[in-house]
């Protein structure tokens, strides 16, 4: 059952470091966290398929709205606790002021392009209440055809060589090479609870105690990509299990995040936090050589927009300047606007 609605205007708010439990904090069975901006077409189908995903379940619903300038607050309903940002505060932000505010034993953390299926978080807590050693746990994602997205939702934890290989597109030129297939966990067998290194932040279920002994995500990593990855790693890295549950499912049709986004401005953002996550767990040297072959991944990337080999979607002239870009602000290291977190936030 879902509580009543209430609005919460944010004003700015300086980065949360660390998570300070409320007094009526575990209240509730559930709290689920939805980050919008400009959400319109998804938010309602989004929010309709929560109540039978919940059977038996005591749970509220948070959206933490990013400073919108379509009309998603206004087809949020009532059952809703609103929090109304004049700002786009990014991911993590939203996500950790969202639950400071929730009183739920668990945390779920919901992207408004994702529909649950009926009992998807009822299966999910069963799970939780039986694996006390479980810290996490995410539904099998599936695209809009039903199709497994598993490929995109379950990676084990980025290495240096690893992220050499997306920047040069290996996975793609030889699609079946060993390194690929194991860190996108291919040979998992599908059809129970597995252990996993990175399940996608799309859809996640935390334990609170949890979000409050590891912290809270990232705030740097703005305003997405790869602050959920930094939270896997973070967690692995406190002892934490995190599976993916194939008796809970949601169907992910993606898109929320980039819609909104050139080109241009999502290659920027998506190299430059790739490069945060570098400096902040790789050595200096790997950070560094990762920066440089961002420039030479980027370059190839413009050589083959301009054949018409890549992003035709986009336009050959386009793309090229969206590479020349990330070349430009790679090189001036991104003008290091970001100085990196500690390891522990």
């Amino acid at each position: 059952m879902a509580e009543a609605s209430t609005v919460i205007e944010m004003a700015y708010a300086p980065p949360l470091r660390e998570v300070v439990p409320g007094p009526e904090a575990a209240a509730i069975d559930l709290s689920i966290v939805v980050v919008t901006w400009n959400s319109a077409r998804w938010i309602e189908r989004c929010l309709r398929s929560i109540p039978p995903a919940c059977q038996g379940l005591a749970y509220e619903i948070v959206v933490y709205d990013n400073g919108s300038f379509d009309d998603t607050l206004d087809r949020v309903g009532r059952d809703v606790q609103v929090i109304r940002s004049s700002n786009n505060d990014g991911f993590a932000a939203a996500t950790n002021r969202a639950f400071k505010q929730s009183r739920g034993k668990y945390l779920f953390m919901l992207n408004p392009d994702c529909e649950l299926a009926p009992l998807a978080l009822t299966r999910l807590h069963e799970f939780m209440e039986s694996e006390p050693n479980a810290a996490a746990a995410a539904p099998l994602l599936e695209d809009e055809g039903g199709e497994s997205q598993r490929e995109f939702q379950l990676r084990r934890l980025p290495t240096f060589r690893g992220l050499l290989s997306e920047i040069f597109a290996f996975g793609k030129l030889l699609p079946k090479n060993r390194a690929t297939a194991h860190y996108r966990y291919r040979d998992l067998e599908l059809t129970s609870p597995q252990r996993v290194e990175q399940p996608a932040g799309a859809a996640l279920l935390l334990r609170r105690e949890t979000f409050d002994e590891v912290g809270p995500l990232d705030e740097q990593f703005m305003p997405a990509w790869f602050e959920d990855v930094d939270y896997c790693r973070r967690m692995a890295n406190a002892g934490k299990a995190m599976y993916v549950v194939p008796s809970a499912v949601a169907r992910h049709y993606g898109g929320a995040s980039l819609e909104h986004l050139s080109f241009d401005r999502f290659n920027e953002l998506w190299y430059r936090n790739m490069w945060l996550y570098a400096r902040k767990w790789f050595s200096a040297a790997e950070a560094e050589t990762l920066r440089w072959a961002i420039m030479a991944g980027s370059a190839l990337r413009c050589v083959a927009a301009l054949i018409g080999i890549a992003h035709p979607e986009v336009g050959r002239w386009r793309a090229c300047r969206a590479y020349i870009h990330v070349i430009g602000t790679a090189f001036r290291r991104w003008n290091d606007g970001w100085a990196g977190s500690s390891r522990s936030s």
